[in-house]
């Protein structure tokens, strides 16, 4: 479950209104680095990336686009379309717990493009687009639920009319793509601070090569991975929310504050109250910053 306070800045939703001139924007860069993307073009033209690698589609068409490095878009002049993003997190709450999981989670992690569609495909896309976005933009707080149920449609939606596609190109293969998958795996689930041999189950490989595989990409150890992602949240929320230690500590599934207290000072050096004070009041100190970023995952 993907925590409220998370939700929003975990989220892109734009509608792309028709323009006089070409417009250009990008996927890939902060903050949504790690977003995956689903991009539905009703009408007119859209350029994914530049040079020899530029993908074009003509609309109506969608795109499903795993996360990338940052990539440019141009959207032709009166063309009109949406962007829907989501953190791996939102993702993996969107997909749930299904029979379907395993192969949609696999379908994710490449680019698919879904060309030529007819005026039933439209409407139906259109719609869950229209959906999730008039949820995100509108009065009141958006509900986690709604988000979820509106992604799980695209998202089933797409993998059902998935084909083989000579332009849908390939993200990674081998070790990375299952790092990927570990990533993901990681990313909804490392507040209930599962044993590793779990994750390895889910991925159907050995504890042996889960760990060859992080050595080799990353030259960090799993389980270092895992606790580097516990340390971003805590110390995002630390930064960026009021809530006492106690909550944060159960929040990430700490089984009391001082456990709590006792892996984020092993970490960072300082104690969560010292490490909120310092970013409050004056700068932290390096020593403070975890080794590898989550961001740095490929």
């Amino acid at each position: 479950m993907v925590d409220e306070f998370a939700l929003m800045r975990r989220l892109r939703a734009e509608v792309l209104e028709p323009a006089l001139s070409e417009r250009i924007f990008r996927i890939g860069g902060e903050p949504h680095r790690w977003f995956s993307h689903v991009i539905f073009i009703s009408q007119g033209r859209l350029v994914i990336g530049a040079d020899e690698q530029a993908e074009v589609l003509e609309g109506p068409s969608l795109a499903v686009l795993p996360p990338s490095p940052v990539k440019r878009l141009r959207l032709a002049a009166g063309s009109r379309g949406y962007v829907l993003g989501a953190a791996m997190d939102v993702m993996a709450d969107a997909i749930g717990d299904y029979p379907e999981t395993p192969a949609i989670r696999r379908f994710l992690s490449h680019a698919s493009v879904f060309e030529a569609l007819d005026s039933a495909q439209c409407r139906s896309v259109e719609g869950h687009c229209q959906g999730l976005i008039g949820e995100v933009q509108g009065q009141g707080q958006p509900s986690q639920m709604v988000i979820s149920a509106y992604l799980r449609l695209l998202l089933l939606w797409a993998w059902r009319h998935n084909m083989p596609n000579e332009q849908a190109a390939s993200l990674t293969a081998g070790g990375v793509t299952l790092l990927q998958q570990f990533r993901q795996l990681v990313e909804a689930e490392f507040r209930q601070h599962r044993p590793l041999s779990d994750y390895a189950r889910q991925l159907g490989i050995s504890m042996d090569r889960l760990h060859a595989i992080c050595r080799r990409h990353l030259n960090r150890a799993p389980m270092e991975l895992l606790h580097d992602r516990l340390v971003q949240e805590a110390r995002i929320r630390l930064e960026r929310s009021d809530r006492s230690v106690r909550e944060i500590s159960d929040g990430l599934g700490f089984k009391d504050p001082a456990h709590f207290s006792h892996f984020f000072k092993g970490k960072t050096g300082l104690s969560p109250a010292s490490y909120r004070k310092a970013v409050r009041q004056t700068s932290v100190p390096s020593s403070a910053r975890v080794n590898v970023e989550y961001h740095d995952w490929p």
